[in-house]
């Protein structure tokens, strides 16, 4: 039978990528998976039908399906769940043992007996029938059995309570040849199990089985994507395992998070990776470029309202403050300008005078540089005018209201504040509880930067976890009571955002991996 779903994307030269982007412990979807569990839906049934038939049954037993039916599978839960110590299992491929000579010679070289013909494998059952061994001959690929071989084995089948029990695993379109070969022969008769396909219930069930094998589960897959599959496989295991594997890997690249689209799915996923990790260093260099190194911080010391003016050298009383335009013409203009002055700059004019006259000077001096501001002073009398004019004095521009470092800060303390949630906000949500995956990166800047670019997103995370042994940085949205409601949150997402393929995840699973 031809199997109509061999087609493989050019864009996967190996099972990386899809480990990579869906977080997987291995392929899902591979032959042969570790820690893969019989699937029991329409094939439990048929399992006990066998054992029983084997044990109280004289005939040959034909299990019959298409390619794909998992024939196979219920080929080695068939040897696996059979009691070690009541029964031995001869295993055999017609692929390698075609003829009737070939498969006799190999199942009496397995059992050991004295010559290579029928009476003595009789023989042999009959002896361990006495010990309370049965003998099961079990034969894959059937189909391909020389028409003297199938006759050998129907033979051997009905010899009698003690004769080995056969089992013949076979392709349905190789089952029409078995009727007409065991009708030619008087008294043969067989014993035929047909596999049957499996639902779209039972699809979904065998997907989620398969994915949380792999360290996920059926949350990887929308309903649309599981009917889909359903619909292409028709149901049958082996199709399915082939159907869901292309509709993944086609969900990743058509995401923007892919690694390559359109003609590049070509290249090798080393080159790929490479290129992956030269734009990220571009865009951390950009992230680091564009700031600017900050200017030195400089300390603004408040000086007192009242402008103070110091005369040295005449014996009258301290004159009254100079009116405004006095100022303007102490050449002071150019520094009251500036929004910030330095204390070291303030000058003070003194006469080379007596001392008692220069301690007052430094007095005065001192009182303005006080950090605490002092009350304001009362207007000097005005006295009568000296009959020299007074020497050149010193007046400080007052100082516009310092900005305090708290209130500078105050923004920042703000925007962290309404920043996204962290590990900690994980872990104390319910288990129950589901979010929206929007992104995974080994990145902790790449994730930081996702969040920066869609400030319109609500209720925004990021945790750090785990990922074939390398940190892993993944991107939530919103919090869910539900796998459908947070299915139903991703339509309220941006369209570039739903465009990346994003998947609900349970808070549980998040829970379990974080670091």
């Amino acid at each position: 039978m031809s199997n109509g779903f061999d087609e493989v994307f050019s864009a996967v030269n190996n099972s990386d990528e899809l480990l990579e982007h869906y977080q997987l412990n291995h392929d899902p979807f591979s032959a042969r998976t570790p820690g893969f569990k019989f699937f029991t839906p329409k094939r439990r049934p048929v399992l006990a039908e066998l054992h029983h038939l084997a044990r109280y049954g004289e005939q040959m037993l034909v299990v019959a399906g298409p390619l794909g039916a998992g024939k196979t599978l219920l080929r080695q839960a068939l040897v696996a769940s059979s009691n070690k110590d009541a029964v031995q299992c001869v295993v055999l491929s017609a692929r390698e043992h075609a003829s009737e000579a070939a498969l006799l010679a190999q199942i009496c070289q397995a059992l050991n007996t004295e010559q290579r013909d029928v009476a003595s494998l009789l023989a042999k059952a009959q002896q361990s029938e006495l010990v309370g061994i049965q003998l099961y001959i079990v034969i894959d690929d059937a189909e391909l059995l020389e028409s003297s071989a199938i006759s050998m084995l129907s033979e051997i089948a009905e010899a009698g309570s003690f004769a080995p029990r056969v089992f013949l695993f076979v392709d349905s379109e190789g089952l029409e040849r078995y009727s007409s070969v065991l009708n030619a022969e008087e008294g043969s008769s067989i014993h035929v199990v047909e596999l049957a396909a499996l639902g779209l219930d039972e699809t979904r069930e065998y997907l989620a089985q398969r994915l949380e094998g792999a360290g996920q589960g059926i949350e990887l897959l929308t309903d649309q994507q599981v009917d889909e599959i359903h619909q292409r496989s028709a149901g049958w295991p082996g199709a399915i395992n082939q159907v869901g594997r292309q509709v993944m890997v086609q969900a990743m690249h058509e995401g923007p998070v892919a690694l390559g689209s359109g003609g590049s799915r070509g290249l090798s996923s080393k080159l790929l990776l490479a290129a992956g990790l030269v734009a990220v260093g571009i865009g951390v260099a950009w992230y680091l470029g564009d700031k600017a190194p900050a200017e030195p911080e400089r300390t603004v010391l408040q000086l007192p309202e009242p402008v103070v003016e110091a005369q040295v050298g005449v014996p009258e009383p301290v004159a009254p403050p100079a009116p405004a335009h006095n100022a303007g013409q102490s050449g002071v203009q150019s520094d009251a300008a500036a929004p910030v002055a330095a204390v070291d700059s303030v000058p003070v004019v003194v006469a080379p005078e007596s001392s008692p006259e220069v301690a007052v000077a430094e007095e005065v001096a001192a009182a303005e540089i006080a950090p605490q501001p002092a009350p304001q002073p009362e207007p000097a009398p005005q006295s009568q005018p000296a009959p020299e004019p007074a020497p050149t004095q010193a007046t400080v521009p007052t100082p516009a209201p310092p900005v305090s470092r708290a209130e500078a800060d105050e923004p920042a303390t703000v925007s962290a504040a309404g920043g996204p949630h962290r590990s900690d906000w994980y872990r104390a949500r319910s288990g129950s509880e589901y979010v929206v995956q929007l992104l995974g990166t080994r990145s902790e800047q790449a994730a930081r930067s996702f969040v920066s670019k869609h400030p319109g997103v609500q209720d925004v995370g990021y945790f750090e976890t785990t990922h074939q042994g390398a940190p892993w940085f993944v991107v939530t949205q919103g919090i869910y009571s539900s796998r459908q409601a947070a299915q139903a949150g991703v339509s309220s997402l941006p369209a570039a955002l739903r465009d990346s393929k994003p998947w609900p995840r349970s808070i549980a699973d998040i829970q379990a991996g974080l670091r």
